[in-house]
């Protein structure tokens, strides 16, 4: 489980970070240019994962009862994988329509699928993230499922001032 959502986290960055440099290079060959826009993207997701696993870790293997906590913290992770995979299904499943389809049909799929995915994800975050923490009382879990969503939503707006700003 753990793994799972670093990977479904380090994913959604490297989308992250390609979303922070669209419309920002007028160059008609650009795979180099998304390539390292992903690659900056991974590199704040990753900071962002280290966050907060040093936050769940610390106080975790403080505790007295840290193998209670942590059975917490993965049920509390498994409900977030309830919310956080058939979202990313659904993305992946337009993603590959998009690759698939000829030009017509991708561009409607972009239309009807990827915009709003786009917009409905920070939505789709917030949401797993209660989801996660509504069924425990413990603060770890809450703190760990508030900062989670709040390293992943950061990402994008992270890379983008950072260094998208102005066009190139």
């Amino acid at each position: 489980m753990p793994a799972a959502l670093c990977l479904l986290a380090l994913t959604d960055a490297c989308f992250a970070g390609f979303r922070a440099s669209t419309g920002r290079n007028a160059r008609i060959h650009k795979r180099a240019y998304y390539l390292r826009a992903a690659w900056r993207g991974l590199l704040g997701g990753a900071v962002g994962l280290a966050a907060v696993a040093l936050l769940l870790l610390l106080p975790l293997v403080a505790a007295p009862d840290a193998a209670a906590r942590y059975a917490e913290l993965v049920r509390a992770g498994t409900r977030l994988l309830e919310v956080l995979v058939p979202f990313a299904a659904l993305v992946v499943a337009t993603l590959v329509a998009y690759w698939l389809l000829p030009m017509r049909e991708s561009t409607f799929v972009i239309l009807v699928g990827l915009g709003p995915f786009t917009l409905l994800r920070p939505v789709v975050v917030v949401a797993g993230a209660v989801w996660a923490a509504v069924g425990s009382s413990d603060w770890l879990v809450w703190a760990g499922s508030g900062a989670a969503a709040a390293c992943v939503l950061a990402v994008e707006p992270a890379v983008h001032r950072l260094r998208y700003a102005s066009p190139t």
